[in-house]
């Protein structure tokens, strides 16, 4: 039997590596969504977990609460940011596979890899304070601690920072990666919240200009 050809009609024949093609595409589009999803959640995690780290630090070192960072919520995006660079740096090589010596001076070269890259993401973003007019001081200095660079990081910052760092990655992401596999729908709705939520922060600093008092 013959095929009817009508004149700039397409075929279900004809059609179909369109529809394909438009298929995967759709598919690829959403697994680029649904990554940058999963790491503005491990963004959000590490902010809050920065947040939780630097307010107990300053309970325990000055005997009061203080809400850290420049926003009003339980968040500092500084760590977000850094534990991001943490993750794309060295996660491939937290998971390495080996003898247990083998694993343990991973775990030794990763540790001096986080204190050097702390020291200097953390330089790096204090430079950017001061750049943008906030200065750095308003969020920490190191002035107390020796040996510092101008207040801006210290020796035994960064020693603590790898420390974290270490415990991040072998701790913290390893839940974060349970927790992206959760069905969809309660991933994205968790998501569209931190990020408004979030989104609102950001802008309620400007009128507000401090977050003195939350």
């Amino acid at each position: 039997m013959r095929r009817t050809v009508v004149p700039g009609v397409l075929s279900f024949s004809d059609s179909a590596p369109i529809a394909i093609f438009v298929q995967m595409c759709y598919n690829s589009d959403m697994e680029k969504i649904k990554k940058i999803r999963d790491l503005f959640l491990l963004f959000i995690i590490f902010a809050v977990c920065g947040w939780i780290y630097e307010v107990l630090l300053t309970a325990a070192a000055y005997g009061y609460y203080q809400n850290r960072g420049f926003l009003f919520g339980p968040w500092l995006p500084i760590y977000g940011f850094g534990g991001l660079l943490l993750y794309l740096v060295f996660g491939k090589a937290a998971v390495k596979q080996g003898s247990p010596l083998r694993r343990l001076l991973i775990a030794a070269e990763v540790f001096a890899g986080i204190c050097l890259i702390s020291a200097a993401f953390e330089l790096a973003a204090s430079y950017l304070l001061d750049a943008l007019g906030i200065g750095f001081t308003s969020l920490w200095d190191y002035f107390a601690e020796t040996p510092n660079f101008e207040g801006r990081i210290s020796l035994v910052s960064s020693l603590r920072f790898g420390v974290i760092g270490i415990v991040a990655l072998y701790i913290v992401i390893p839940l974060w990666k349970r927790l992206v596999k959760l069905g969809e729908k309660p991933l994205n709705a968790v998501s569209a919240v931190l990020a408004v939520l979030f989104a609102a922060d950001l802008i309620c600093r400007i009128p507000f200009g401090s977050n003195a008092g939350f």
